[in-house]
């Protein structure tokens, strides 16, 4: 019966001896996994891959929503011209690129249309002197008691239509850039000229010399560059990031690498609902608009949001699986570094720079040079 009892209680002690075992066993196994995978490399390998310590500094991050769009003229920057008048193309001054100042002479037509309108404005002066020497009488008579009523309101009325139809002629003239006193006194022009309203480059030219044009005919179109805007097309799940004057970045299909700036400056209502898109114009930084083609086609990044953060150079960071990964210096001794394996959260990306969350022990980083050590 004793060496019964005596056999369970070394048995007993036994598992518990076992038990605690395999306890330290788990613990030192765990201990070992949290301390992360260890790599030792020589001061040789070191230089010759050209490695590099550093550790995070603070950089600046931008959420942006991305684009794209055409370089447009607004309303007032752009200009096509037809003729105020039909006419056959007597001369023509410019050449589709020009460059041409307001007021500048662009061409200039002639025809029977500008002959009878100056006869006609002749006419009309003359007749005017005349009736308005009979209404002067008329009205002075008509004062005196003289004259009767009915004459004199027949007088007026002739003299104020013929007035108003001089009026009419002489405006239509000095639209033309016409000296109407000299049409006055019988000194017709034989052309008149289709002046700039604007300054600008001349983007259309349907001028042929000896053509007759009608008055409907668009004859010049002159794009003013300095007033050139972009017109973007936002998805519709983007519109509520939008606000006006926000900063926007944005490079032409010929210029991938050159960057332009521009801040939005308004925001459209409508949705287009076959591409589910807004339209929103964006005002082009004070730059040179010589540097733009009208209507070009152009991606643009427009600035949403941004903040500073802790980051690291993106070549400081590997990827194992679905998680990532830096290197940490854990000791340098006898010309060997201990480098230490260690898991990270990452946020944004951007310009050579990844967000490290969280990552406060990463005071010494391997951050040039990684690319060589095993990810485990």
């Amino acid at each position: 019966m004793k060496l019964t009892k005596f056999i369970i209680s070394v048995f007993i002690l036994l598992i518990f001896i076992t038990s605690g075992c395999s306890d330290s066993l788990k613990t030192g196994e765990n201990a070992a996994n949290e301390a992360g995978h260890l790599v030792q490399i020589t001061k040789k390998q070191f230089v010759s891959d050209s490695m590099k310590i550093g550790a995070p500094t603070l950089q600046y991050f931008e959420d942006e929503i991305r684009c794209n769009g055409y370089i447009i003229a607004p309303a007032n920057g752009m200009a096509q011209i037809s003729a105020p008048l039909s006419g056959i193309v007597e001369t023509i001054n410019c050449s589709i690129g020009d460059y041409v100042r307001k007021g500048q002479i662009l061409c200039s037509l002639s025809g029977n249309e500008l002959m009878l309108l100056q006869q006609d404005f002749a006419e009309t002066s003359a007749k005017l002197e005349r009736l308005k020497s009979d209404y002067d009488r008329s009205k002075s008579l008509f004062n005196e008691k003289i004259g009767t009523e009915k004459d004199f309101i027949a007088i007026e009325s002739d003299y104020k239509a013929m007035k108003s139809k001089y009026q009419s002629l002489k405006i239509r003239l000095e639209l033309l850039k016409l000296n109407v006193s000299k049409i006055e006194a019988g000194e017709l022009y034989s052309a008149f000229a289709v002046i700039s309203p604007i300054s600008g480059y001349i983007t259309n030219l349907n001028l042929v010399l000896g053509q007759f044009t009608e008055q409907q005919k668009n004859l010049v179109e002159i794009i003013d560059v300095s007033q050139l805007q972009l017109q973007l097309s936002v998805f519709e799940n983007d519109i509520n990031k939008l606000k006006t004057g926000q900063n926007i970045g944005f490079n032409s299909l010929g210029e991938p690498a050159s960057v332009h700036s521009a801040v939005l400056a308004s925001i459209g209502k409508t949705i287009n609902p076959e591409s589910k898109t807004i339209q929103c114009l964006a005002k082009i930084k004070n730059e040179n608009g010589d540097n733009y083609i009208y209507r070009s086609y152009i991606e643009a990044r427009i600035i949403v949001n941004h903040k500073e953060a802790k980051a690291l150079p993106n070549d400081a960071i590997i990827k194992g699986g679905k998680d990532f990964y830096v290197f940490v210096v854990e000791k340098y001794d006898n010309q060997v570094y201990d480098l230490r394996q260690e898991k990270i959260t990452i946020g944004q990306v951007s310009k050579n720079f990844t967000e490290i969350i969280g990552g406060e022990d990463l005071t010494q980083v391997l951050i040039k040079g990684v690319y060589n050590l095993p990810v485990e």
